[in-house]
């Protein structure tokens, strides 16, 4: 039945979109983990069979289709269209959106713990329940948290998941720094990034949830969350086509020492742009998006 609200804005179609679309995705791809790690416990195979592949390599696809389902819902006036719909699909957009990339957090912390065991039974469920959780957060704090809790712990939060976000940054690059160096100045060597990308990132959360406690420092922890995103894919993609383009005229920009430096670009990158916008410039991309 038709909504009886105030038309659809295009940026209220837009994040129902990218709602649906992540919706999508993200069920086609956790459940294309599931099925990979089921094979990889039950199995002497490592690699699962081509249908189980093809789940995860059609989660892009499910971004496009689901996107295309959600523009049309609002824009055919099937959906509500007040301010609090709004605000509901753009805390379950963000929080889906920052906990699916952190959930690579708790499945470290579970490789940390178990070993090879992680991927045996029962254990392989793991990731996939952290997973689940991170859809039933998201939808508990977007649909059944009210709404006046959320409003008064809102900058803490975002706090939280900017500094667990720059943890995770943080921790990558001196994972892949570390082991640069023991690449270049030993024969041998054996490192787990686990404990320390792990440490990193609970930090960093401690650190933001406990620095941010006003409204401002919310939004510009919301700002560098979103830049920060947009930013490593942008630049992740950059540098993969940048390397397709060096492999096919036969150029080796690094060697293999040094080759440790092309994962450090774009997440070198990503961090120092989403930091200098979000807090230099103070730029106002999330608000525009979301239509705050």
């Amino acid at each position: 039945m038709p909504s009886q609200d105030a038309p659809s804005t295009q940026k209220q179609a837009l994040v129902t979109a990218l709602q649906w679309g992540l919706i999508q995705t993200f069920v086609l791809d956790t459940l294309g983990r599931l099925l990979r790690n089921y094979y990889r416990a039950t199995t002497d195979a490592f690699l699962p069979p081509n249908w189980v592949t093809s789940i995860q390599f059609a989660a892009p696809l499910g971004l496009l289709v689901g996107g295309i389902g959600g523009y049309r819902w609002v824009t055919s006036n099937r959906a509500s269209t007040s301010a609090s719909a709004h605000r509901n699909r753009v805390i379950f957009v963000g929080s889906l959106l920052a906990g699916w990339a952190l959930a690579i957090v708790p499945t470290m912390a579970f490789q940390w713990l178990l070993g090879d065991w992680l991927f045996s039974m029962p254990y392989f469920v793991l990731p996939t329940l952290t997973a689940i959780s991170v859809f039933v957060g998201s939808y508990l704090l977007a649909y059944r948290v009210e709404t006046a809790w959320y409003r008064r712990h809102r900058p803490r939060l975002l706090g939280a998941v900017k500094g667990a976000f720059a943890g995770l940054l943080v921790g990558f690059i001196g994972f892949i720094a570390y082991g640069g160096y023991l690449a270049a100045t030993q024969t041998s060597y054996s490192l787990s990034g686990g404990p320390g990308i792990v440490t990193a990132v609970c930090l960093g959360a401690i650190a933001g949830y406990m620095l941010t406690d006003t409204e401002r420092g919310g939004d510009r922890s919301a700002e560098f969350v979103g830049l920060l995103i947009v930013s490593l894919l942008a630049f992740s993609l950059l540098l993969t086509l940048g390397m397709v383009a060096f492999n096919a005229v036969g150029v080796s920009p690094f060697g293999f020492s040094s080759s440790f430096i092309w994962p450090l670009i774009p997440l070198v990158l990503a961090l120092g742009v989403a930091s200098y916008l979000a807090y230099g410039v103070q730029t106002t991309f999330y608000r525009r998006f979301v239509g705050r």
